[in-house]
């Protein structure tokens, strides 16, 4: 597992040369129903959330409000992530480290006084190195994220949801009985499906199906086919002038028979950009070796690990991070597969705003891993909470 990047990259031109003015800034007072139509006519995914100052306090994401699952008249400040930006004076190359490290869509701009003064996002990026023929000269094979994380075409949308939110994906190719891509499902389209129904509903057509039905019907009858999907032995060049030209983030990538091999995103080819220049420091994650865990367990808690990381990086530096598992039980007893095992899962992170430790106990390891990271999560937004409502400016909604 990775941690941190220090990025030594060949482009010396500044994120105030690229960045726009922000196209649109949010209140802690606003209400969800009021925002989300905007965010999905102007295809912004993270909207910066601001003071009476202009100072950045929170970021509104849609996977905040699809894991929390939030009413149109729920208030920004109620889920809103901690803050996190770029400054204008950072340079390409390491807004470039930080978009990866982070794995942020869309990123706000602030000056030294931590006020917004501009917005960037992940295709601007993309087309910058596009533009300027820096984009590396590989297939795709070598950079695609892989093996591919599908769902098939006859699963409920309530399934699809849980993946990405599990996952931290946007996006999951579709595939039929015969493991053919035959389309692609988006965070957004669940999102905005869910708030179009609750919108309707609320002025009174109740012709609109209900959220229940709409989560319990096939991902078949709201994905987006035939899917655009990419060989391996294409270049990361023609699959980002594909991206770019069609507006997606990301490309099943397939073989002959269009089965899926891996995943293209274009966080994958911004990694591949930076990869041959930084310097990697890792994480220490213990696993004891008491507990024998198979490789797709293993592989499991690694995935659920590096997404809440990601997470935390965001607002945090990082220093240290300790994950230990332990088998509960007698050694003789585990090795009898009729027997249950337990686990106990500790974790322990050290930051730039304090230490932070959490322990659960369970059957499932995977699960208690997310659990004990969920915790943790917890217990530093806590602390990140309490500095935010201490900022000069802040103002807490009146409910």
């Amino acid at each position: 597992m990775l941690m941190k990047t220090w990025c030594r990259c060949k482009d010396m031109s500044g994120v105030g040369d690229i960045a726009i003015e922000p196209p649109i800034i949010l209140r802690s007072s606003m209400r969800i129903g009021e925002i989300l139509p905007k965010l999905s006519e102007l295809r912004i995914r993270e909207a910066p959330v601001v003071n009476d100052s202009n100072e950045l306090i929170g970021i509104l994401s849609y996977r905040a409000i699809l894991s929390k699952g939030v009413g149109r008249d729920t208030k920004v400040l109620t889920i809103m992530d901690p803050p996190y930006a770029l400054n204008i004076s950072d340079s390409i190359d390491r807004a470039i480290a930080q978009i990866v490290q982070w794995k942020a869509r869309d990123i706000p701009v602030i000056d030294s006084f931590s006020k917004v003064v501009g917005y960037i996002n992940r295709v601007m990026v993309l087309r910058y190195l596009l533009d300027h023929n820096l984009v590396p000269s590989e297939k795709v094979e070598n950079v695609m994220s892989s093996p591919a994380i599908t769902i098939q075409e006859w699963e409920s949308i309530a399934r699809a949801r849980w993946l990405m939110v599990k996952n931290g994906f946007s996006r999951l190719p579709v595939v039929d009985r015969y493991e053919r891509v035959v389309g692609v499902i988006t965070l957004s389209d669940i999102v905005e499906r869910l708030y179009r129904i609750k919108l309707s509903r609320r002025k009174g057509y109740e012709w609109i199906e209900s959220e229940e039905s709409f989560l319990a019907a096939p991902v078949s009858d709201f994905m987006t086919s035939p899917p655009i999907t990419i060989p391996s032995s294409v270049t990361i060049i023609d699959a980002l002038k594909l991206m770019l030209g069609r507006n997606i983030a990301g490309l099943p990538v397939v073989a002959g028979d269009d089965r899926p091999i891996g995943v293209l995103s274009g966080l994958d080819v911004l990694r591949r950009y930076i990869e041959a220049s930084i310097s990697v420091q890792p994480i220490e994650a213990k696993i004891s070796t008491v507990a024998e865990i198979d490789e797709f367990t293993r592989s499991a808690i690694e995935r659920i690990v590096n997404s809440y990381l990601a997470g935390f990086i965001r607002y945090i530096n990082v220093l240290d991070f300790k994950l230990s598992v332990k088998e509960i039980g007698k050694p003789e007893e585990s090795k009898n597969k009729d027997v249950r095992r337990g686990f106990e899962v500790s974790a322990r992170i050290t930051t730039d705003i304090g230490g932070f430790a959490a322990k659960s106990l369970c059957w499932d390891l995977p699960t208690c891993v997310r659990e004990v990271m969920g915790i943790l999560e917890r217990r530093i937004r806590k602390q990140i909470e309490k500095r935010v409502v201490s900022k000069p400016g802040y103002k807490k909604s009146e409910e």
